[in-house]
């Protein structure tokens, strides 16, 4: 919820009052964790430790989400389906990618959010950790088994980054050697894929999304003329 405007917060047939706790209870939320961050040094280490566990923990749900959606949306259709369902799943297919976007928007506006937090030296500390750097790592860098981003805002990927910019400093002193060298050859591997792989992996998953729209506009059409 951490990652969602509010004005998406509001759902058919869910009662107003149910929506104002979901409202007040994000922002109780989000003031604790931007208190949190600015007085961390003066807080209990393990006061501060359950509340990053919990932000880590909406981190990966929101990855999950973002994640889920686009490899629903890289499924081929089912050919088996009648011709009464074609009009049916080009719509489910258009709410799919519409579905993507808006779960990488959430997690880019976490990201936005999460840098906030993680202005102190005592949470960047806490954070210089392999669950964090791993869980940052993937959103900037982990690839679908075609080649294409995990993750394809490039906003949302580079706030990882940014994320990760504040974090790494502190990790010098936490973290062990070849912890240090795995994050660093994540890096370079991003590097290689954001040069070279990827923009081809994009680029052919950009023209099966159009193939595949195409493919059911014809169908639909085409059983619209069937007596």
């Amino acid at each position: 919820m951490l990652g969602q405007p509010l004005q998406l917060l509001q759902k058919p047939g869910v009662s107003q009052l149910s929506n104002a706790l979901k409202v007040a209870s994000t922002r109780l939320l989000q003031i604790l964790a931007i208190s949190t961050g600015t007085y961390a040094d003066k807080l209990s280490p393990k006061v501060v430790q359950a509340l990053l566990d919990l932000l880590c923990s909406q981190l990966k749900n929101l990855l999950a989400q973002a994640g889920g959606s686009r490899l629903a949306a890289g499924k081929d259709p089912d050919d088996s389906k009648t011709d009464d369902s074609l009009d049916s799943d080009k719509k489910d297919f258009r709410a799919l990618i519409r579905k993507q976007h808006t779960a990488e928007l959430h997690l880019g506006d976490f990201l936005v959010f999460l840098r906030r937090v993680v202005s102190s030296k005592a949470i960047q500390s806490k954070m210089a950790s392999p669950k964090w750097t791993e869980v940052l790592l993937n959103i900037a860098a982990q690839k679908c088994c075609s080649g294409v981003p995990l993750v394809g805002n490039m906003r949302t990927r580079l706030l990882a980054l940014h994320v990760l910019e504040a974090v790494l400093p502190a990790c010098e002193a936490n973290m062990e050697d070849d912890q240090l060298t795995q994050v660093v050859d994540r890096l370079f591997s991003l590097l290689s894929d954001c040069m070279w792989e990827a923009p081809v992996a994009q680029a052919k998953h950009s023209i099966q999304i159009k193939e595949k729209v195409q493919e059911l506009k014809l169908q639909v059409r085409a059983s619209s003329r069937r007596p």
